[in-house]
């Protein structure tokens, strides 16, 4: 009877077993597996890290959804892997989401495998005035948000307040010409003439020539199509109305002041170092130049100036957003939830903090944890008032051969300073040689 009861309790306790393992392989076939490919490193590679668990151990533990954080390499590594995939048979190797930059938006905003944020926002009810109108429509196309925005910034004047001190100065430059006096006053030479300390540094890109073009005649685009985003770009218009003239001239007679170093690239490195007085970098940057500089000097930050005193100010919002990508797994909803997540008030502060980047949800300027920050740590505020205060039609560019124009503009400043072309030669030589890349592009397309 005893050996009869063993055999009964050991098939019972096997039967559980059973039971147990498949429960276990139903729960583990229902979680969601969601890849999130990004650019992210430094701290902002700590903050994503912060982000996904955070995700992982409470809304997508509630919904058996894990997301899995993938580090690609820099904005333009990650377009070229989705590109080839993109163009290869296998879309299946697709990430759910995959954060990429302004530059990649041309490659990426007509695929059939992308999916359009707005539509995954609206299947789930939710309300895209959550997020601020600059942010949406950096990221809109044909009046659709076809991505979210996440590591959204701006551009900001960043200076040594230590050195202002010393020259008595007591406001930050609000003109090119008002940069121009302020610099001269911050140049330090040694005893052989040579100069150890520049008032500023800088060769204007396509990321300040957006600010410095789109904010003359009250709202100018560098090229049609509202520079990209309402269709392909045919030409520039920045040399028929005027606005590529009027920035150059400014230009040249700033830097004929000699207390402007031509640099173009480390210039966080420069400004830390205490080599260079003034810079003008993203507002992503914050968190990385106040610890770079530590304690050698105290650091200021005031709004982007502006050309000159008819311009009516303001700043894009630049910076990257997140985009769905239909890879055939059907994890759209689940990749929406994590998107919601990651763009949440509370998300967005403890984004901020981490990584200098403004907050892209509306009520994350409500919460009392905010404000309290600001109060902490003025210098975020100033590129929050800046935002909001500007033109939220004023955008970024979507061209074909970003990179390309990128170095067209610095090249062709360059070429101006050393030869000492007019202003007119260089905007139309700008003109030429950016339309030709417009036209090869159109040309491909069959257009």
């Amino acid at each position: 009877m005893r050996r009869l009861l063993i055999i009964a309790l050991l098939v019972l306790s096997t039967i559980q077993g059973l039971v147990a393992l498949g429960t276990t392989e139903e729960t583990l076939d229902q979680v969601k597996t969601i890849t999130w490919w990004h650019s992210n490193s430094g701290l902002a590679g700590k903050a994503s890290d912060a982000l996904v668990e955070s995700f992982n151990a409470t809304v997508g533990k509630e919904k058996g959804i894990q997301v899995q954080a993938v580090y690609q390499g820099k904005s333009n590594d990650v377009l070229t892997k989705t590109k080839a995939i993109l163009q290869s048979s296998t879309t299946s190797d697709l990430p759910d989401l995959v954060q990429l930059d302004g530059s990649a938006v041309l490659d990426i905003r007509d695929q059939k495998q992308l999916i359009a944020m707005e539509d995954l926002a609206k299947a789930d009810g939710y309300d895209l005035a959550n997020i601020i109108e600059a942010a949406r429509l950096s990221v809109t196309y044909k009046n659709k948000m076809i991505a979210m925005p996440f590591n959204s910034s701006t551009i900001l004047l960043y200076y040594n307040k230590t050195a202002f001190d010393e020259a008595g100065i007591t406001e930050a430059p609000k003109t090119l010409k008002e940069l121009g006096t302020t610099a001269k006053a911050l140049v330090k030479t040694d005893e052989k003439g040579k100069v150890t300390r520049y008032g500023f540094a800088n060769v204007p890109t396509t990321y300040e020539l957006i600010v410095w073009l789109g904010q003359q005649n009250g709202l100018s685009y560098l090229t049609d199509e509202e520079n990209g985003h309402t269709g392909a770009p045919t030409k520039v218009l920045f040399n028929e109305n005027g606005t590529m003239v009027n920035f150059l001239s400014r230009w040249k007679e700033l830097s004929a002041t000699g207390a402007v170093e031509n640099l173009t690239s480390d210039l966080n490195g420069a400004f830390a170092s205490g080599r260079v007085a003034m810079i003008v970098a993203s507002t992503s940057n914050l968190t990385t130049i106040f610890s770079m500089v530590g304690d050698r000097f105290e650091v200021g930050v005031a709004n982007f100036p502006m050309v000159d005193e008819q311009a009516t100010g303001g700043v894009n919002v630049g910076g990257g957003a997140i985009y769905a990508m239909d890879n055939g797994s059907g994890n759209q909803a689940a990749a929406w939830e994590f998107v919601k997540f990651a763009t949440s008030a509370e998300e967005q502060l403890k984004w901020h903090v981490a990584t200098g980047y403004f907050p892209v949800h509306q009520d994350t300027y409500t919460l009392q944890a905010f404000e309290q920050h600001l109060v902490e740590n003025p210098h975020y505020g100033v590129a929050i008032r800046q935002l909001m205060a500007s033109n939220p039609k004023m955008q970024g560019i979507w061209v074909p051969s970003a990179y390309q124009i990128y170095y067209a503009f610095q090249s062709g400043i360059l070429k101006m300073l050393e030869q000492d072309l007019s202003a007119e030669q260089t905007s139309a030589a700008l003109e030429k040689e950016i339309n030709s890349y417009f036209t090869e592009f159109l040309r491909m397309q069959g257009q």
